[in-house]
């Protein structure tokens, strides 16, 4: 069984892109079929089962091959609407390099400590494949503020950037604003199948917990890190 997905014409591409820079998120509804989100829910069923109910994340396509998403990282078609949702939105070619790729899966106490932990992504482009989400109670929504810088011409400047953000002062204040009246963060409400878009890079986002008697799982693209060189 080899995985199937929609091309998308130019058009969708603008059409995504100008939402990614207005609204912070585009979607595509429906981007995964019934029968491949199905293979995708059982790999994380019995991973989480194997897991004792409790947080577990792949990274990789060879870790997490079976489940399909393996298939959709090498898919041209998935490829060419990366690579032209980043030369659209930046105006840079796109060379192609794999995907740096995570499937997360929150479930049991450890699901709820690996939330609400706001960041910046390394990576300019992420996109975002809900394969579990609770339909009551707490879901993990999306949340973001979104497009908050640019993309930093150097690695210095980036990283001051990430100190800003990941210190205890910080992280307080910005999880003291889920719940605040003011200054909230986007939440996005995700359904399986769908594929959400963002710039990772410029945008501070995270997960809201979910029930830890439920499960939330996503799988995660990131393309193009702009300081690739000072990390290698």
């Amino acid at each position: 069984m080899t995985i199937s997905v929609p091309q998308v014409t130019p058009q969708q591409v603008f059409e995504l892109v100008s939402e990614l820079d207005t609204k912070g998120f585009a979607c595509i509804p429906n981007y995964v079929q019934p029968s491949d989100l199905t293979r995708m829910q059982s790999f994380v069923s019995d991973a989480i089962r194997n897991a004792g109910n409790e947080y577990v994340h792949f990274n990789g396509p060879d870790a997490v091959a079976g489940s399909g998403l393996e298939e959709l990282a090498h898919s041209e078609d998935f490829n060419r609407l990366i690579y032209d949702l980043y030369e659209q939105g930046t105006g840079n070619p796109a060379d192609k390099e794999e995907f740096y790729q995570v499937l997360r899966c929150l479930s049991g106490s450890t699901g709820q400590k690996n939330s609400l932990i706001f960041h910046y992504d390394s990576y300019v482009v992420t996109a975002l494949i809900p394969i579990h989400i609770p339909a009551d109670g707490l879901a993990g929504d999306l949340l973001m503020y979104p497009n908050t810088r640019t993309i930093r011409s150097t690695y210095i400047a980036n990283a001051f950037d990430k100190v800003l953000l990941d210190n205890p002062i910080t992280q307080k204040l910005l999880r003291n604003r889920v719940s605040a009246r003011h200054l909230q963060p986007m939440r996005i409400k995700m359904k399986p199948g769908n594929i959400y878009f963002f710039w990772g890079y410029r945008s501070i986002h995270t997960n809201e917990p979910c029930d830890p008697d439920k499960i939330r799982a996503t799988a995660l693209f990131h393309y193009k890190n702009p300081h690739r060189k000072h990390v290698q």
